[in-house]
């Protein structure tokens, strides 16, 4: 019974760590860019950010779907744009999109003036450190 009870512990453990590493695994620069710029939101993205942000959506190694992040957190203040969130919503619901990219988009969907707590986990799990 021991050891079926530490086979499951392991499985299970195995199971949740699973997620982030896959996670890990589909980040791309773009995204560890953004996140970063998304934990340091507060209302808008200083120049700085937008700065970033623009060598993103010009990019050419950037995916569509980094491309439309990048230009939606650029054009936020205090949440997306009206226009942004069907792209957005089509990135979130996107067999297609990375796991990362969908994560990023709901991220953004449910932004209030800064990331929420959960929100803030995922995006500093992003950044390589």
């Amino acid at each position: 019974m021991k050891i079926k009870s530490l086979s499951l512990a392991v499985l299970f453990f195995t199971t949740m760590n699973m997620q982030s590493i896959s996670q890990a695994a589909d980040t791309s620069l773009a995204i560890e860019q953004m996140a970063a710029i998304m934990l340091e939101l507060e209302i808008k993205p200083d120049k700085d950010a937008q700065m970033t942000l623009d060598d993103i959506a010009k990019d050419s190694s950037s995916t569509d779907n980094e491309r439309l992040l990048a230009n939606t957190i650029k054009n936020m203040d205090t949440k997306i744009r009206p226009n942004d969130k069907p792209s957005v919503m089509k990135i979130w619901l996107s067999p297609a999109a990375s796991e990362t990219e969908r994560e990023l988009a709901k991220i953004l969907l449910r932004f209030k003036e800064s990331p929420n707590e959960s929100s803030k986990q995922a995006l500093s799990s992003w950044i390589e450190k």
